[in-house]
């Protein structure tokens, strides 16, 4: 699995750290505004330069997903904490395109005014060949392979599609959190995917 037909593919991933896993299954997905809000307990996953840099652009208030697993920014937070262990949440774009979420066509850091777009819009609007393009590095490809979908309301731990993780140890971990919060059902999938990680 990788950058090939991302425009075809079903999921939007967002990165966190598995010690939020358990204030997630039990508040939902928060953007880091609504987080702040409520005083809870967060590991935030970017450095504090992006943060300022969102809470700038107003962005804040918006939970992100990426269109893929494989973005700059997911590969430096990996790399640079090796000893962490990190989660990717997973919703269906289908719920994304239902609910309104915005799109940026590529990474918000990236423009001085970044424009939000509604998410039919956005999506035609993202350089989807740049995008699934293996192996390049310039700027402007880093940029795109960025884009962002972005939800300005909690998403509840019931509506994720899944839960990758890196070994059998954290995808029990996370099955009994969903277990202990009465989330029986699946969906929610806990999943092994080792090469994400």
């Amino acid at each position: 699995m990788g950058l090939e037909n991302t425009r075809n593919k079903k999921l939007l991933y967002h990165l966190t750290e598995l010690d939020n896993m358990a204030s997630i299954i039990d508040n939902g997905l928060l953007s880091r505004a609504t987080v702040k809000g409520k005083g809870l307990q967060y590991n935030d996953v970017a450095d504090p330069e992006i943060i300022d840099r969102r809470e700038k652009l107003g962005l804040d208030g918006y939970i992100p997903f990426h269109f893929h697993p494989y973005s700059a920014f997911d590969v430096a937070v990996k790399k640079s904490r090796p000893d962490d262990k990190f989660v990717y949440i997973t919703i269906k774009r289908e719920l994304a395109a239902l609910a309104g979420f915005k799109v940026l066509v590529k990474h918000p850091l990236s423009q001085e005014e970044c424009e939000l777009f509604d998410y039919e819009e956005g999506i035609s609007k993202i350089d989807w060949d740049t995008l699934e393009k293996v192996g390049t590095d310039d700027t402007y490809s880093k940029n795109v392979k960025m884009a962002e979908c972005l939800s300005d309301r909690p998403i509840p731990a019931a509506l994720i599609q899944c839960v990758y993780v890196p070994d059998e140890w954290t995808k029990e971990y996370v099955e009994q959190l969903f277990w202990d919060k009465g989330i029986t059902e699946q969906p929610p999938y806990v999943s092994v995917m080792e090469t994400f990680f």
